[in-house]
Parts: structure tokens; sequence; C-alpha cells
């Protein structure tokens, strides 16, 4: 592995799922690439290989430039791409897996490495160590493509969790904006409800966060991991989930944060069209790189409370790339990966959209192309690579249902179905099953 470690700094020690066809699916697939030699392409008898990724028409546009500028620089690959909504990206994985038609490279992001590479599904990048170039990627950036000691991923850019706060809800309501470098959730809790005190009925201080990595962060900052070290169980207590629980249920009964009926609506929304994005909230924990999507007034993002006590947040991979096992075009797979991820020209189209890049280089490049929001999102990243946060290892498999568990156990506890500790002891109980099995 010496070599290799050159290459990906390995250490040496050692993220809703989708439906039960996801996991019978991956149990279907062989591990392993074919072993016959892999051909070698020419411009006149090129290989192809297949790039599966999720968004929007617009990451589709960008994404199919940055395609067309590999195949010129590599006339000996073709790349066929196959762009999917978010909502139904993993189903369609799955079913592709299951059918032995798994695309050569694919992104990923939360659980799904862990998933994936347990069953067999994702190549060991020591097979194409050569191929892909990590060596200028900023610290602890490389690492977050390892599971049990093996790169299975390659990070597409990182962002962090934050806290978006609208300037002019908060002047408006004759609240200051707080210290990031200090602030409680005690304060944000005094804040969200001084702000829907003073604003217009229909605007609020805040909305609460559903969200497993948010979950992962407060359990953190309490001195807990969200997952046990062998992934087998929660590593977060009863007692700090329900202390979650219970912030928001009371920041409901203040004011502080809407109804239950409306925060469902809210999370249901386009960024646009939530109330952040309307210009009738005054705070919201959101993934840093969202800030970009909501419209309105202008933003400005924040630490999160009580990193300034025990830091919780840590650089995480927006997305990732991961090469199929079973392809038979391994080396031009890895090629395009390291073009990804390592191109100036692809960096120069992808800018942030796929999360911060995680090559010094390519963000040097990037940096001064960025709208406003997005060098906003830089600056926030700076200064959380700066507390160096040692991340949680990575979500582990079986914990891609964790998202909407907690989502339904939060949505009974604000509709008061429950309270905020039998809404904890049922999420232990229900994400503890998803690990054992």
């Amino acid at each position: 592995m010496r070599g290799w470690t050159k290459v990906f700094q390995l250490k040496k020690s050692a993220f809703l799922a989708t439906s039960a066809l996801a996991a019978a699916a991956l149990l279907l697939t062989g591990c392993g690439a074919a072993n016959s030699p892999e051909k070698e392409g020419t411009a006149d008898d090129p290989v192809t290989i297949r790039f599966a990724w999720w968004g929007n028409d617009a990451r589709a546009k960008t994404t199919l430039e940055v395609i067309e500028a590999f195949e010129a620089e590599n006339p000996g690959i073709k790349v066929k791409g196959e762009n999917t909504e978010f909502s139904s990206y993993w189903d369609k994985m799955a079913t592709q897996v299951a059918g032995g038609d798994t695309p050569d490279v694919i992104t990923m992001s939360g659980s799904y490495p862990s998933e994936y590479s347990s069953r067999g599904v994702l190549l060991d990048l020591e097979k194409v160590q050569d191929k892909i170039d990590t060596s200028t990627f900023a610290p602890g950036t490389v690492d977050l493509g390892q599971i049990n000691g093996k790169q299975y991923t390659i990070t597409a850019g990182v962002n962090s969790m934050a806290m978006v706060l609208d300037p002019a809800v908060f002047k408006a309501a004759g609240v200051e904006v707080p210290d990031d470098e200090t602030w409680t959730w005690d304060e944000y809790q005094d804040i969200a409800t001084k702000i829907t005190e003073g604003s217009p009925a229909g605007t609020f201080g805040t909305t609460p966060m559903a969200n497993d990595s948010f979950l992962a962060v407060w359990a953190r900052q309490g001195g807990e991991p969200l997952y046990a070290d062998d992934g087998k169980k929660l590593g977060i207590s009863e007692a700090r989930v329900a202390d979650w629980m219970k912030l928001n249920l009371e920041l409901q009964k203040s004011g502080g944060s809407p109804t239950a009926s409306q925060v469902v609506e809210d999370g249901s929304a386009q960024p646009e069209q939530t109330l952040l994005g309307q210009g009738k909230q005054g705070m919201k924990v959101s993934w840093s790189n969202q800030m970009n999507s909501y419209s309105g007034n202008e933003l400005v993002m924040m630490k999160l409370p009580g990193e300034s006590e025990q830091g919780g947040t840590w650089l995480r991979s927006s997305m990732e790339y991961g090469i199929s096992a079973k392809s038979k075009n391994t080396a031009a797979a890895a090629k395009f990966v390291s073009f990804l991820v390592n191109s100036e020209e692809a960096g120069k189209l992808i800018k942030s959209d796929r999360g911060m890049p995680a090559n010094l280089d390519v963000r040097s490049v990037v940096k001064p192309l960025l709208e406003e929001n997005q060098q906003k999102e830089a600056v926030y990243l700076d200064r959380v690579a700066e507390m160096k946060l040692t991340p949680p290892l990575p979500f582990p498999a079986g914990s891609s249902a964790t998202m909407e568990v907690l989502n339904r156990n939060m949505t009974d506890v604000l509709f008061e179905k429950a309270p905020p500790e039998a809404g904890a002891a049922k999420f232990v109980e229900e994400v503890n099953l998803n690990l054992d099995k």
C-alpha cells in the first residue's frame, strides 16, 4: 500500500432508504471487475463508459459540457451521461445494479458508499491508484472516501452544516445578529422567539432541522457520536435526541417556529418558496451550499450555536464518485474521475455546484468565478477547516433510512402525538433495527 499512500494519503487505521428493492438489489451483485485485460481505446476505436448523477437541468447541461471537454482531451474514451432527479436516483441505481447494468462511474452521497461497498458494488480504488492524483486535496478530504481502511470514493466537493441568517428580518424585528463565536442554543431559542414577536404575522425566527447529518453535529456537540464505531447501533443517547426534539417543540410553543403543519409544508417546498426564500424567516440550519438556492434578501452564513464550546460540524462530501467493481473499463473510469476533481477546466464549469472543490489548486481557480453567496460559502468552509475537527466515521450500512425515521418521529412530536422522550425512544429503536439487519 506504499504507492497508494503517496497518492491517496490513506490512514493506516482505518452516509431515506429508497426501498427494500435497494437492499435486495445490492445483494444480487457480484464482486470484482472482470479479469480479462482492459481494452485500450483509440480515437478510431474508443471505449465507452457510463456516468450516472442526479440533479436538475442546469447541472445536466454543465455536466455534459464537462464530458465534452474530457472527450476532447481523451479521444480514446467516450462518456455516456445518465442524469436522474434525486427523488428517483437511488431506486433507478438499485434496479441497474440488480440487473447487472451498473454505470461505470457512480455519483454517491450520505450512507450509500457504505451500503454499496459492503455488498461489493464499488471498486477498491487501490486498483487504479495511479490514475487519480489527490496530492493537492485539502487535508482530510481524501479520508472522507475511506471505509474500513479502503478508498471507495473520491469527494466531488465539500460542504458543511451552517446557520443561514436573513439580516433584513433581524433588522425589521429589532433583533441584533448574534456573535457566532460565542452564541449558544439557549440564545438561538431566545433570538428566534424575539424575531417572531417583532415581525409581521407569518414571519418566524426559525424552523426545525430533521436531518441525520445535523443530528450528528448535535450529537458531537454533546460529546457523543451519532453511530457507534462498529456501525451496529446508534451512539447518540435517547436523552440527547429528546433534547433536540424538546428544543423544537418549545420553539413552536413560544412562536419562535411555525406550527407543525406549516413546518411540514415548508419542508417540502422548493428553496425559493420556503419561508427563508420569501424573506419570512430569520434563521435556518442548512447545508452551506444550499444558501445559494434561496432567493429573496441578501443572506449571511454563520457557525451553528454551540460550536465555540465543543465543535460538532465538519467538512463533509457533498457528493462523491465511485467506480463499479464490475466495470470493464476501470482505467478509463478512473481517468474520468480524476478529470472531474482535478481539471481546472472542469472546475471552471462545475464551480461549487457539487460542493467547494477539494483540490486546492482547482479551488483557487474557481473562487474568483463564484457569485457573492458562493464566496460567502467559501469563507465559511475555510473557517470550519480552521477548527480542525475530525470527521466522524462514514455513516454505516443500514443508515440510509435514518433521516426519514428522524423526520417522522420529529413530526409526531411537533404535532404532539408523542412527547419528546417517546419520540426519541422510538427513533433509537427503529434506527437500531435498521442497523442490525
